[in-house]
Formats: C-alpha cells, sequence, structure tokens
C-alpha cells in the first residue's frame, strides 16, 4: 500500500493558503487546509464541499465555487500540479452526464441563502410546506456571514431569561430606532419589526437549537440591555445551524443556482423561476416565492455616488441580481443609495474592509482614544457610533488612529481572532510596515512615528488625557468618566479605523401586513414576498448596531409565514394548472416506454401535474368479476375521472397493445367509465425503427370504441425509434431533435386541453 501526504501552496483571496492532499494508492483520501487568513464562515463551506467533489470525482478537474471563484481555482491548480509532481496518478470517475434541464416543483421558493431566506424556509417548513432554497454563491450566509451574530431579543422568552425581565418593550425599541435614524425609519416596517423579533428569536431558538446569551457589546445607541448573541460570537454559527437544522427537517438547498428569469402568466402572475446552474438549467414551479437574495453593495452604479471612498466590506457577490431579473414586474424601488456606515474597519486590501466592531467597542469601553493623523483626539470615544463615524469622514484622510495600551491590546487581539482575522494575517499587517492596514506597536514616539501621526502632538494629546482621567472628567468631549482610564506600560498599539459598510438599507417596497412586494402603482404581486436586505426600510438611513440581524431574523419569520399561508390557500382552491395522468402501457418491470414517461414528468413538470400510475397490479378483467370491482382499478378510475388529460405510454407486442393494457382499458371501460371525452396524447418508443406505429393505431381504434369514447388528439402522435440510444445513463432523454419534437407535441396536447383554453394560464418563461 502507497500512501503519500503531499503539502503545496495557494494563493488565497486574502493570502497564502497552506494545504495537504493525502493520497492512497493513487487516490485521493483527502484535502486538509493547514493555514489560511479567509474569511472563517465563507471558506469553512467552500472547502467542504470542493473537498467533497475532488474525493467524489478523484480528480481535480472539478468545478469552482461560485462566489469564491479565484481562490477556488488558484487552489485546485496548486493541488493538481503538486499530485503530479510528486509522481501520483489519480484515475477520474468517469462523470455522469447531468441532465440539461431539470425540473421541480414546491410549495415555497426561497431565493437567497442568508439569514432571512433561512428563517423564511424554516418557518415554512413548520407550516406544512414543501420548501426548496437556492443559493446562486457555492455557500450559505450571504452578507450576514461576515456580521457578529448580535440581535435584539425584545419581547422574546429567550431575552427575559438573559435580561431577567428589564422591562423592554417594542414600543421603547421602535422609540430608539426612529431617534437613531432621524426618523428617516418607515414606520409600519419598524412595527412589524419590533413586535416580531421576539416570536421570531423563540422560534428559530427552538427550531435550531440556539442557544443565545448577553451580548459582551451593549452599546449605547440602545435605550436598554438588549442585545444578545451566540455563544461564538460569529454569524457563521447561526447559518451553520440553521442550515443544518432546515436541511433535517426536509428543506433542499441548491447551492451555486443563480435565478435569471420569473415564470409569469398572461396575468403576470408569479409561478416560479427559471434558474442557471453550471451545468444545467432549472425549472422551480412554486405556489409562493420569498425574495430574499440580498443587498446591492458591491453595485457602485446602483448604490449611487453617496459611498464613493468609503471601504467595502460585503460580499462582492452582492451585485443586486434581482433588480434585472425581476424587470418584467415594474416593481417599485425605495432609497437604493442608502447603506449602513460603521466607523469600525480596518482596510485589508484597496477599497475592501474588515471589521473591527467588537474589538473597538472593546478598546474604548478600556480607555483608549481616537485621534487623527495631526495627532488630536476627534471624538468622545464612548458616544453612539455615529458620531465618530461623522467624526472620521471630517477628516481629510477619512482615517482615524485608535491609540492604546497593551492591557488593553491583549483583549483587542483575543477579538479581532474571534471575529474573521487570524493571527498570521495580524502579524503581517505589524510587518508591512508603511503600508495600509496601519497596525504598529513600540514606545508612544516610535508607534507614532511608524504610524504617519505628528508625534508631538500626539504626545501632548495623550499626556492631556492622563490628566483628564486624574481629575475624573473629559475637558474636551465629556466622555462618562468610568470610560476613563490610565494608559500602562510604556508600549503602545495604533491600529487605523476607517468607516466602511457591507450593507444596503433601501430596496424593493412592500406591503407591511404581510411583506407582499408591491408595483410602482402600489398593487401587490401576487405570490411574491421579500424579506431581508432587499426590503429595507425598518431601520431607516442609518441602522442601529445589531438591527440588520434584527430586521432579517424578523423578516424572514414573517415572509415564511405569508408565503406558506398563500401557498396554502392555493393547494385549498385548488391549483389553476392541468393535472395529467400518465399510464404505464405494460405489466413488464423493465420497459423504455416507462422511461420515456418518467423523461416527459421531468420535463413537463412544472408545466402541469404530472402523475404517472401503473397497471401492473390490476389483475385480469374477467367479465364474471365486473360484480365485484377490484380496489386497484377503482383507485386508477379515480385518477383518470379527475385529471385533465391522459398520456398512454405504449409498447408494442405483435404488432399491437401489450395484453395487460387492453385488460386494463377492459375494467375502465366496463366497470368504469373515467376515459369519456377524456383528452388523451398516445406516445410511444421502441428499439426499432417503427417507433409503436402500429400498436398506437391499435390504441386509438381501442380508445375510439363504444364504452371507451376518449377523446384522442389528433397530430399529436409521438413515435421514438431505437430506445437504446435514446436515453442516458440517468435515464434522460439525450437526443435533442427527439426532445424538441416531444416538448411541440405536448405542447400542441396541452393547448387542446379545456383546462387551459383560457390564456391566462399559460406561463410566459
Amino acid at each position: 500500500m502507497s500512501k503519500k501526504q503531499i503539502t503545496g501552496q495557494a494563493m488565497g483571496h486574502n493570502g497564502i493558503i497552506n494545504y495537504e492532499v493525502d493520497v492512497q494508492d493513487n487516490k485521493i483520501e483527502d484535502l486538509k487546509i493547514l493555514k489560511h487568513s479567509e474569511t472563517s464562515g465563507i471558506f469553512n463551506q467552500v472547502i467542504d464541499k470542493l473537498k467533497r467533489n475532488i474525493i467524489t470525482e478523484q480528480s481535480f478537474n472539478v468545478d469552482t465555487i461560485s462566489g469564491a471563484t479565484v481562490m477556488t481555482q488558484a487552489l485546485l491548480k496548486s493541488a493538481d500540479k503538486a499530485v503530479t509532481d510528486a509522481g501520483v496518478d489519480v484515475q477520474p470517475v468517469p462523470k455522469k452526464k447531468a441532465p440539461k434541464t431539470q425540473n421541480l416543483r414546491t410549495d415555497v421558493l426561497i431565493i437567497g441563502g442568508g439569514e432571512a431566506g433561512l428563517v423564511a424556509g424554516c418557518r415554512a417548513l413548520t407550516m406544512g410546506q414543501k420548501v426548496i432554497l437556492v443559493e446562486k454563491n457555492g455557500y450559505l450566509g450571504g452578507a450576514t456571514i461576515l456580521n457578529g451574530s448580535n440581535v435584539v431579543g425584545t419581547g422574546s422568552d429567550v431575552a427575559a431569561q438573559i435580561f431577567d425581565n428589564n422591562h423592554d418593550t417594542p414600543e421603547m425599541l421602535a422609540q430608539d430606532v426612529a431617534r437613531e435614524s432621524l426618523e428617516t425609519n418607515y414606520p409600519a416596517l419598524t412595527d412589524l419589526m419590533v413586535h416580531n423579533i421576539g416570536p421570531a428569536i423563540d422560534f428559530i431558538s427552538k427550531f435550531a437549537d440556539l442557544h443565545y446569551q448577553k451580548a459582551q457589546t451593549q452599546t449605547p445607541e440602545h435605550s436598554i440591555n438588549r442585545q444578545i448573541e451566540l455563544p461564538s460570537a460569529s454569524s457563521y454559527e447561526f447559518i451553520q445551524k440553521v442550515s443544518k437544522a432546515f436541511a433535517a427537517a426536509g428543506g433542499q438547498i441548491m447551492l451555486d443556482t443563480r435565478v435569471e428569469k420569473l415564470m409569469l402568466d398572461n396575468d403576470k402572475k408569479l409561478r416560479g423561476v427559471i434558474a442557471a446552474q453550471k451545468d444545467q438549467t432549472v425549472n422551480i414551479k412554486a405556489r409562493s416565492v420569498v425574495l430574499a437574495a440580498g443587498g446591492h453593495g458591491a453595485n457602485q452604479k446602483m448604490r449611487g455616488t453617496e459611498s464613493e471612498g468609503i471601504d467595502y466590506y460585503g460580499p462582492m457577490t452582492s451585485t443586486g441580481d434581482a433588480y434585472q431579473f425581476n424587470g418584467d414586474l415594474d416593481l417599485q424601488t425605495h432609497d437604493l443609495g442608502w447603506y449602513k456606515l460603521y466607523p469600525h474597519g480596518v482596510e485589508v486590501e484597496p477599497g475592501v474592509a474588515k471589521l473591527t466592531t467588537y474589538a473597538s467597542k472593546q478598546a474604548t469601553d478600556m480607555g483608549a482614544i481616537y485621534v487623527n493623523s495631526k495627532g488630536d483626539r476627534i471624538v468622545n470615544e464612548s458616544n453612539v457610533y455615529t458620531t465618530f463615524r461623522n467624526a472620521i469622514l471630517k477628516q481629510a484622510d477619512k482615517v482615524a488612529y485608535l491609540v492604546m495600551d497593551e492591557r488593553t491590546w491583549k483583549k483587542v487581539y483575543d477579538l479581532l481572532i474571534l471575529h474573521d482575522f487570524t493571527p498570521e494575517e495580524i502579524k503581517s499587517f505589524f510587518e508591512n510596515k508603511g503600508k495600509r492596514p496601519v497596525f504598529v506597536k513600540g514606545s508612544l514616539e516610535s508607534a507614532a512615528e511608524q504610524a504617519g501621526i505628528v508625534v508631538d502632538e500626539l504626545v501632548q494629546t495623550v499626556k492631556n488625557y492622563q490628566g483628564y482621567v486624574q481629575d475624573g472628567h473629559d475637558h474636551d468631549f465629556g466622555r462618562d468618566p468610568k470610560y476613563l482610564h490610565q494608559f500602562e506600560g510604556e508600549t503602545f498599539y495604533i491600529i487605523e479605523q476607517r468607516d466602511r459598510f457591507a450593507t444596503t438599507l433601501g430596496g424593493y417596497s412592500v406591503d407591511a401586513d404581510n411583506l407582499q412586494l408591491v408595483t410602482t402603482k402600489n398593487a401587490p404581486v401576487a405570490n411574491y414576498f421579500g424579506a431581508g436586505e432587499i426590503i429595507g426600510g425598518a431601520n431607516g438611513h442609518d441602522s442601529m448596531p445589531s438591527m440588520m440581524n434584527t430586521w432579517g431574523i424578523s423578516s424572514g419569520y414573517v415572509a415564511g409565514a405569508a408565503a406558506s399561508e398563500n401557498a396554502q390557500r392555493q393547494a385549498t382552491a385548488g391549483d389553476d394548472e392541468a393535472n395529467i395522468v400518465a399510464i404505464v402501457g405494460t405489466n413488464a418491470s423493465k420497459s423504455y416506454n416507462r422511461k420515456l414517461l418518467y423523461a416527459m414528468k421531468e420535463l413537463f413538470e412544472t408545466q402541469v401535474n404530472f402523475e404517472i400510475c401503473e397497471i401492473k397490479d390490476l389483475p385480469l378483467f374477467n367479465e364474471d368479476d365486473m360484480d365485484r370491482e377490484p380496489a386497484s382499478v377503482k383507485a386508477l378510475a379515480a385518477k383518470i375521472e379527475a385529471a385533465d388529460g391522459v398520456v398512454f405510454g405504449v409498447p408494442e407486442y405483435d404488432h399491437s397493445i401489450p395484453a395487460a393494457l387492453k385488460s386494463a382499458i377492459e375494467w375502465l371501460s366496463c366497470a368504469e367509465h373515467p376515459f369519456k371525452d377524456k383528452p388523451v396524447m398516445i406516445v410511444g418508443t421502441s428499439l426499432g425503427i417503427q417507433g409503436t406505429v402500429r400498436a398506437q393505431m391499435n390504441l386509438r381504434q381501442i380508445l375510439d370504441s363504444p364504452g371507451v369514447d376518449a377523446k384522442v388528439m389528433p397530430g399529436n402522435e409521438f413515435m421514438l425509434p431505437q430506445a437504446g440510444n435514446k436515453f442516458d445513463e440517468n435515464d434522460h432523454l439525450n437526443d435533442d431533435g427527439s426532445e424538441h419534437f416531444l416538448k411541440q407535441c405536448f405542447g400542441h396536447f396541452l393547448e387542446g386541453l379545456p383546462k387551459l383554453q383560457d390564456e391566462k394560464m399559460i406561463i410566459k418563461a
């Protein structure tokens, strides 16, 4: 047995990725990541998926992961070369060809796998709906994955236990939102948020086994302690646990699935979506759709000029795709130029930042100060975030510097590591002198010089501040005395602070009662609901800390319920689409005609309800048994009677139909008469070149006979020759010409159905 551990390096988005490939007997057994500086919440998901694909296919020639294309491509290329250079000859597993088109049906479809989408999906599942969630990236989390897990628990049993009934109320929360947003919030949406976050937190905590605790940081924007977080303080924990619970409860997650177009009928009622994967098109028919596709922070054109010059730290995939695929609906939008700006960020590459909110708040609680490049303090460091956000914006270079002692730095370091920084990354910042981001240490004079701060002025500023601490009064800005602390020791740390944003705060307009999307004429769009960042407004032009997660969870909770209720109403009323019963015309266990019907089901199940029925369990017809009609005959007759149309998949035996099919029709024309005036389409396939032509002629005669009286539709004959060459290993039709003709024939058949005579019912994809 030959076993090798092959190491290598690849260049990631944020730095070098060290990896190991374990190979035994020329087979890839594992891909281990030894060290990286990537965003953990995204990276962990991406690597898990990439590793599964590599091991399954025994190849590094696998698809890259959407949303992490450059990084995964670099890793695959590097690992492939490393294994080849090591003399290992890995034999790839032959790939099964996927169908060009996949058709799916569901009760509720969720577009977007972030916080809001996952909560909406979970709520819909608990209300008895079948749920599919599609996400364009190869990982879940959206912009949420980059943030902490902090949220408010107002009105929840969870918060009542944590804060021992601190008398917080939805009304108090609404007042805080209005005050901090300078009353730019939309009151109706704010009201929905503050009254639903409590039930939503209780719901998702129980559903996904989340254990919230008091958040380390209780920010002054909130008039009362109400902020809670998960033990890891990371949203990755939320996404990981909620998605796992969603899948365990029966929810289907489809990654790398980008919605490109909506399915609309002629009344512009939403019926589903058309999505693209790397190797196929996916058509998904749904009774309700929840749009939770995130914001447009990475789209400079959409967010306008207001954010120019501000570092962006959100996902580069937040490009506002929904505004393209929703183009046919004339949806109403509002405040697309709004975005959430935080003052706590470091520029890790030009124009791209990472957040330091938790670490920075800890630093100022321990006495750290904010200065500009001149060495002057610029703000009351314990004030609300908006105050020093604006103070930073006033600086000529839009940069501030956080000055702290070593005692404080140790706490800051721990929180940076907890929130998406790596030790190697921080070390590189200190070593990369003269470049951004600024991370320096030394004596006060030395640190100031390294940071490019006027040395003498900073020394004087620190001296003055030390005096204020002794006096117990901040003579410059009136900082709360409890946050005035002496600098200890001779070593100082200085790190930059830049304003940065990740999330947008405007988006589509909705009905504030149920989050249903509306047109520019304020008309609700049938079957379409919104949640999360893409329907902002509840928090106004400037969201308080913890409130983006609050909006995501509460809006997802409401939208999931509204979509479920809408789907249930449709199910109760009956779907306004045709019900097709397809009959397998043989009792044989293996049949190309059965394959043909299942291929039709796959092709057309988003257009119609397509149910395949067998005759193999029906007894041989005997006129003597007419008074004792078998239950299996009754059941099949009932399905045919209820159907809008019937499709026969008929083999050819001795120039005729199989005896089993003739027997079944005899039962269904003697004891029952479900075929009377029923529209019928006949299809068939054979190994020869005639494609069951004689059997189809024979069946037409039978169906036209008295007692049967079926309405066999003319001009829709589909005969597939040489069946052995027309299906792939997955039983999908692999002949484009045959597939095109089948679609044409079935389309003509549908046009003749009485139920679909009304043009309004035809879906325009």
